[in-house]
């Protein structure tokens, strides 16, 4: 009988796609359900630690990169034991801190779609204040495309993905149906979802996080031609007036930019500069 193989997860947390949640109202400091939002998120962390635990893989690591806002929302006392947890800010690669090609698979849980999603519960692109679209080589792109691909850069494919079913829609469109899916609400407005309860999804969760460890074997890292050609549409034009000085960075319009990046990681450190300029204004 051979050596079982040691295996190594990342897994990147949002909070806008965990259950039970429908607006940002709930997660403001003074909120008197963000304490409430914070456990069931790091329950949902846990309920995936224990299918990855269920696999037949011997864990080398578990990292848990909390990505919401400044990162401090997973309960680390909470959290299932023999996992790191990387929160706070800033980082150089906020959502995706710390991925290399160590890692076997990458997990995306309480993700939400892209900008512009109709029917999808707080839609974004990584500020709902600045950013209107990404496109990339002519694709429109959110979150979940662009951290798949810093993963991909590295050689880590997508195994996982929970959100509400508008993000589980778009995520069929661009990976296909190789990975393991976890409907947590469905989508209603921007403010407003049908949430299933929080022990079933935690429970599906569990189920299906094992299933994607099983299935390593068959997934393959996701990635975007080189060079990247990116448009990116701000949400103003003084935002447009702010980020129009970035090196490289192309003004077509009041709100539009293109840039050509030489790789993934280039993009992201541009697009991460152009959310963090635009917060001096707002």
């Amino acid at each position: 009988m051979g050596m079982r193989k040691k295996l190594s997860v990342f897994i990147s947390f949002d909070i806008e796609g965990i259950s039970g949640i429908s607006s940002w109202r709930e997660l403001k400091k003074d909120s008197p359900s963000l304490l409430n939002a914070k456990l069931r998120a790091t329950e949902e962390i846990n309920a995936a630690i224990r299918g990855i635990k269920k696999s037949q893989y011997d864990i080398n690591e578990i990292v848990v990169c909390d990505s919401h806002a400044e990162g401090e929302n997973l309960v680390i006392d909470r959290l299932e034991r023999d996992v790191y947890l990387t929160r706070g800010s800033p980082r150089k690669y906020y959502m995706i801190e710390g991925i290399d090609e160590h890692f076997n698979i990458i997990f995306f849980i309480g993700y939400h779609a892209m900008a512009g999603t109709k029917g999808a519960g707080m839609a974004h692109t990584y500020s709902s204040s600045t950013i209107y679209s990404i496109r990339i080589n002519g694709i429109h792109v959110g979150e979940t495309e662009i951290n798949a691909a810093m993963a991909g850069h590295y050689g880590v494919p997508l195994g996982f993905v929970s959100g509400d079913d508008m993000l589980i829609k778009e995520i069929r469109k661009f990976f296909g149906s190789g990975i393991e899916t976890v409907i947590t609400k469905y989508g209603i407005s921007q403010f407003a979802a049908k949430c299933r309860h929080p022990l079933d999804v935690q429970q599906e969760i569990e189920r299906k996080a094992e299933k994607a460890v099983r299935n390593i074997g068959n997934l393959k890292p996701f990635s975007f031609d080189y060079p990247i050609n990116a448009e990116f549409e701000v949400m103003s034009s003084l935002i447009g007036d702010v980020i129009e000085p970035i090196p490289g960075l192309k003004r077509i319009s009041a709100r539009k930019f293109t840039y050509k990046a030489k790789d993934i990681l280039t993009f992201y450190c541009i697009l991460r500069l152009i959310c963090s300029l635009a917060r001096s204004i707002q």
